[in-house]
């Protein structure tokens, strides 16, 4: 059966007005009601007043005479001296009520304000995105300042929302917790749901606590920090021949020159006016900033690198790198942060619908973002064709999307061979490495790959195959050969001609990368180790059967009852003459409380048995003929819902255990490799405790295992 799932649009509606809405006319009810019971308090006020005062005198000279009067429940007769009392707590009660009732009033308002300043918030959000939204797709100027207006109006929008929210449910449900004090048949059903009210008043205001406390993140939404990436800033006297080519690239298109380089060795090309911080140094750079991959500049002849930098410093001249600094990273914050906001510091539900109000109005810029950024991109790649050729230029795009299997492979590599690496050893060139593994072995298949996007830390890029059609070239053999030529033997490629000495550079980036992985790898271990050392010794736990024991006893006893009722009271209930119906019964209440007795008895018995010893090696379960290693189980998961069960994925190499004949409740899954440990549950332990000890267990053992694996 498919489950029916909401319209986005549908859902809207239902948050942004509809709740508003019926919130409101909950408030329009309260306000009538206050109203309602502060007149007929008074009224009541006055009669019972004026009631007191006549009984009274008929008390003060005749105080046992009976009087009747007309109740709600009937008539009811009541001495005079009685009923003096009884209307004077009737008059007190009302005087209370009366006190009461100016409370109410402002609540019920409270309730319509936050329905009307939640039901403006929505429908101001909901213009605001549509609007935004049209007026991004008519420019690429329109679509940043369109997103600078909503980056300052959505905060506020959104915080009024989740306020209107948080002071309509708060006064709602005080209003109604409040009247229920106003009952005058309060009785212990009225009391539990005057409790329940107050509950719900509570959580009403504890999750308007937590809503406002989210409010935070709103505000904090558009708050951008530096990316991270790891490379070294290059001066011009380390690289004389990189900065001339860069500038002869730049005054030859007539684009704006960078202010910093750097290079790296992970990442593709890219251009970018954002704030960097520098790895592992830890400087925050700023302005126009090129980076380039060190691996990419050792594999790619100069015409490449010409037409990639020419596309890169294209961006700088149509000041596209200015979009992505004001736009793309606050864009991609701003889905990081309303991700953060939904979950609403424990799932306040005051939040959701402020979060879906946001995640709305980001959609409405989809569509105009992936439009202009395919645009900025063609438009980049012809210019990078002009600086220099068509065919190198879609040459360089099928070949930086080779690159990364290679280095991957590479770095792989590298990594492994950190732990058994000593400090003072020389870091390797990983930059050669890569050269040197495509040179023996050569490229992977291109064609797989022409769909892939180039990486880049900000923006997507359309498909490498739409990106070469766009140029006018097709990806054919000839195209594809240049692209998978073999690359230049080393100390010949083009990086040589740009840097002095290309190998020192290799060397101090490949160092800091394996430094960084050094450090990972530390912490890791650290991590390992902590979890091996708090691996418990050895558990045994039993089956909890004393609520089992407990409720036979109670069915025992009841048919114990029946069948002493019907022996001892035969006459009474009729089975006096009809022996053969009374020895009937009281058989089966006889056998009832033997198979009952037998039942505990055998639960007993078998509770003295271990249900599960625990290990550091394994577990092993009374209802399996063998142990299963910790090291074996993939995924482990405790059920306490209906039935009390341990279900343990096992690896494919592992060797599943057999159930034995008696264990009705345990299950063995051969297709699955599962195995379910059903039980009535942990003696001593609740389910979640007993979870946590199966997660100490199977994560020490893991961590044994790595670590034995890494020594």
């Amino acid at each position: 059966m498919r489950k029916f799932k909401i319209p986005h649009s549908m859902s809207l509606v239902i948050w942004l007005v509809l709740v508003p809405s019926l919130l409101f006319g909950l408030g329009l009810w309260q306000a009538e009601r206050a109203a309602g019971t502060a007149a007929q308090s008074q009224e009541q006020l006055q009669e019972l007043k004026a009631t007191l005062a006549e009984i009274k005198k008929i008390a003060a000279t005749e105080p046992m005479t009976m009087l009747t009067f007309q109740t709600a429940a009937g008539q009811k007769t009541l001495s005079a001296t009685a009923a003096v009392w009884q209307i004077g707590a009737a008059l007190k009660q009302a005087e209370e009520d009366l006190e009461i009732s100016p409370i109410r009033r402002p609540l019920a308002w409270g309730t319509m304000g936050g329905a009307i300043l939640a039901f403006a918030s929505g429908i101001l959000g909901l213009a605001t995105a549509a609007v935004s939204g049209s007026r991004a797709r008519r420019s690429q100027e329109q679509l940043i300042a369109s997103f600078g207006r909503l980056r300052v109006i959505l905060p506020f929008i959104l915080a009024a929302l989740v306020i209107g929210f948080c002071i309509g449910i708060v006064c709602a449900a005080l209003f109604e917790a409040i009247s229920m004090g106003l009952w005058a048949d309060f009785s212990a059903g009225s009391a539990r749901l005057f409790v329940l009210a107050l509950m719900l008043a509570g959580l009403a205001a504890y999750s308007a606590f937590l809503a406002l406390r989210g409010l935070k993140n709103v505000f904090a939404l558009f708050v951008v920090q530096p990316m991270d990436v790891f490379g070294r800033r290059i001066e011009e006297p380390d690289a004389p021949g990189l900065f001339r080519f860069v500038r002869d690239l730049a005054d030859r298109q007539d684009a704006v020159r960078p202010d910093t380089v750097v290079v790296g060795l992970t990442k593709g090309f890219f251009v970018t006016e954002s704030e960097l911080r520098l790895l592992p140094e830890g400087e925050v750079i700023r302005g126009r900033t090129l980076y380039l991959p060190a691996p990419y500049l050792d594999l790619l002849d100069e015409p490449e690198v010409a037409a990639i930098i020419g596309h890169e410093l294209a961006h700088f001249s149509g000041r596209d790198t200015l979009y992505s600094q004001r736009f793309t990273p606050i864009y991609a914050g701003l889905w990081r942060s309303l991700s953060a906001l939904q979950r609403g510091d424990g799932g306040s539900f005051v939040l959701y619908p402020a979060a879906m109000l946001g995640f709305h109005a980001l959609q409405q810029f989809d569509h105009a973002v992936n439009h202009w950024s395919r645009i900025r991109e063609f438009d980049a790649d012809r210019n990078g064709a002009r600086s220099s050729s068509v065919v190198g230029a879609a040459s360089a795009l099928i070949r930086t999307g080779l690159i990364p299997p290679a280095l991957d492979h590479v770095f792989s590599l590298a990594a492994d061979r950190v732990p058994a690496a000593e400090n003072s050893e020389p870091a390797p060139d990983l930059v050669a490495e890569t050269s040197d593994l495509v040179r023996a072995h050569g490229w992977s298949d291109p064609v797989s790959l022409l769909e892939d996007r180039q990486p880049h830390p900000t923006d997507t890029h359309p498909p490498t195959l739409q990106r070469i059609q766009a140029m006018g070239l097709t990806a054919d053999d000839r195209l594809l050969g240049i692209a998978t030529r073999a690359p230049k033997p080393a100390g010949l490629t083009f990086a040589f001609e740009l840097f002095p000495d290309w190998k020192a550079l290799c060397r101090q980036l490949s160092g800091d990368y394996l430094e960084e992985v050094r450090n990972l790898h530390t912490a890791r271990r650290q991590a390992l180790e902590a979890l091996a050392a708090a691996a418990p010794g050895e558990t045994i736990l039993y089956d909890n059967v004393r609520p089992m024991i407990w409720t036979m006893a109670i069915v025992a006893a009841i048919f114990a009852g029946f069948g002493l009722m019907v022996t001892v009271f035969a006459a009474e209930i009729g089975f006096a003459q009809d022996y053969f119906a009374r020895a009937l019964v009281s058989g089966i209440a006889a056998a009832g409380v033997v198979i009952c007795g037998l039942y505990a008895l055998y639960l007993h018995k078998s509770a003295a048995q271990p249900l599960m010893i625990l290990t550091p090696a394994g577990l092993r379960a009374s209802m399996l003929d063998g142990p299963v290693a910790w090291t074996d189980i993939h995924a482990h998961q405790v059920f306490a819902s209906n039935r009390f069960a341990l279900r343990l994925w096992l690896a494919p190499s592992a060797s599943l255990p057999a159930k034995k004949r008696r264990a009705i409740y345990s299950k063995i899954d051969r297709k699955q490799r599962v195995v379910t440990i059903g039980a009535m549950g942990i003696r001593g332990m609740k389910a979640a405790e007993f979870s946590a000890l199966v997660e100490r267990y199977h994560s020490a053992a893991h961590a044994l295992k790595e670590l034995s694996r890494s020594a």
